[in-house]
């Protein structure tokens, strides 16, 4: 409301105010006795309302929205700095883990892993594991499957994701029920970048 459209309000329902008051001199009923006490509290109303509290109310509004998503930028950078990440693949230069790297996550790919209480599989929050030729040094007969099934009975708490670029397999190996998810290998790099996301905000850190 301008200020000069709330001055006019306030000379009309001044007047009307004045009308009211005579109206109940002279014929003192409840009619006259309520317009006069509703004129009254609207010129009140009128009166103490600030001149700039919409513009603060958008103020107060505009200023917290980038608290929010600032917030929530500042929580992901934690988690990455937090959450490590562990592929276990022969293929050590997969193309996924210098984009991961690059976006700030805390990645390490191995070849294979011979001892499954090693420092970096202890320290790993989640792990990629493929499906085939990993698992090999632990003699697992079926490989990567064998591998992940083994992480997810020993780390529960460990998010466990197999991924393989082969769309047939055994369907109804035990490690499919265990792990927490399955993945192509040929999957979009935001793909990986989303179950990382995911996972490491359910994660305790």
């Amino acid at each position: 409301m301008t200020v000069s459209m709330k001055r006019i309000l306030i000379v009309l329902n001044t007047i009307a105010l004045m009308a009211s008051l005579a109206w109940t001199y002279f014929q003192f009923n409840w009619e006259p006795v309520i317009t006069t006490l509703i004129l009254l509290a609207g010129l009140i109303g009128l009166l103490v309302t600030k001149k700039n509290g919409p513009k603060n109310t958008k103020i107060i509004s505009n200023n917290m929205a980038p608290k929010s998503s600032k917030s929530s930028k500042e929580e992901l950078e934690k988690r990455k700095n937090l959450t490590n990440i562990l592929f276990v693949d022969d293929d050590t230069k997969f193309k996924i883990i210098k984009i991961l790297n690059t976006a700030g996550w805390k990645t390490k790919i191995i070849k294979d892993m011979d001892n499954l209480d090693s420092d970096v599989v202890v320290k790993a929050h989640i792990l990629f594991i493929d499906i085939h030729g990993v698992g090999v040094l632990l003699g697992f007969k079926d490989q990567g499957l064998g591998l992940a099934y083994s992480l997810k009975k020993k780390y529960p708490h460990k998010k466990i994701i197999i991924y393989s670029t082969e769309s047939t397999g055994d369907r109804f190996h035990e490690a499919l029920r265990s792990v927490d998810t399955f993945l192509s290998k040929n999957a979009e790099p935001f793909e990986f970048q989303e179950l990382i996301e995911q996972y490491s905000a359910e994660l305790s850190l």
